[in-house]
C-alpha cells in the first residue's frame, strides 16, 4: 500500500527529529491529543468555509497524526495505552472532518445520480473510514494479520481529502469538487472493507 511506503520514507527522514522531541520530554500521547485539537480547529475552519486555513491546520494535524507513533518507536516508549488512545481519537477526528462538511452545507448531489444526496455520500465515507479500521482490528484480534491489505487507509484518505479541498478552493468550486472527492473516498473506503473481509475469510481456519 502507498501508506506503508510513505510511512517507511517518513520514518527514515524524520527519526532524528523524533528522537530530539522525545528527549525534550514530549510524550507520544501528548502529540496524539494535540493532533485531535488541531483536527477540531481545521474542522471549524471547514465549517466556516475558510478553506486555506482548514488546509494548513489540517496538514499540521496530519503531521501530528503520524508523529506520535514515530516518537514512540524512536524513543522506545510504545505502549498499549498509546495505541488505544491513538485509535480512539482517530475515530473522533474522522467524525469531526466529515461532520464539518455536512453541517457546513458543503455536500451537494452529483449530477446524474442526484437521487443520492451529498450527505449520504459523506455518511458512506464515514462508515467506510470506521469499518476500515474495525475490519482490521476484528481480524487481528482473531489472529489474522491485515497489514497492507486494502486499497486505502487513513494516510491516503487524509491526503485525498486535503488536496480535494485545496483544488476546489483554487477552482472556486469547492462544493462540487469536495462532493466528488468524498464520493470517491466512500467507494474506496468500503471497497477496502470488502477486501479485508475477503482476506480474513480466506485466511481464517475454523476448528
Amino acid at each position: 500500500m502507498l501508506s506503508k511506503t510513505l510511512k517507511n520514507i517518513a520514518e527514515r527522514l524524520l527519526k532524528p527529529m523524533a528522537v530530539v522531541i522525545g528527549k525534550m520530554g514530549v510524550k507520544p500521547n501528548h502529540i496524539t491529543v494535540m493532533g485531535l485539537f488541531l483536527t477540531f480547529w481545521a474542522a471549524w475552519f471547514i465549517y466556516n468555509k475558510d478553506i486555506y486555513f482548514a488546509f494548513l491546520i489540517g496538514l499540521l494535524a496530519s503531521l501530528f497524526d503520524g508523529a506520535d507513533g514515530l516518537v514512540a518507536r524512536s524513543t522506545g516508549t510504545s505502549s498499549k495505552r498509546g495505541g488505544y488512545l491513538d485509535a480512539v481519537l482517530d475515530r473522533y477526528a474522522d467524525c469531526l472532518a466529515f461532520g464539518a462538511l455536512i453541517l457546513g452545507g458543503w455536500m451537494k448531489p452529483i449530477n446524474g445520480i442526484d437521487f443520492i444526496s451529498g450527505e449520504m455520500w459523506a455518511m458512506a465515507a464515514l462508515v467506510g473510514a470506521f469499518q476500515t479500521s474495525y475490519a482490521r482490528a476484528a481480524a487481528e484480534r482473531l489472529g489474522i494479520s491485515q497489514e497492507g491489505i486494502g486499497i486505502i487507509e487513513r494516510p491516503e484518505r487524509l491526503f485525498i481529502f486535503g488536496i480535494g479541498l485545496l483544488i476546489g478552493e483554487l477552482m472556486n468550486d469547492v462544493e462540487i469538487i469536495i462532493t466528488f472527492v468524498v464520493a470517491f473516498l466512500a467507494i474506496l473506503g468500503n471497497l477496502t472493507v470488502i477486501q479485508r473481509m475477503a482476506h480474513f475469510w480466506r485466511e481464517a481456519k475454523d476448528e
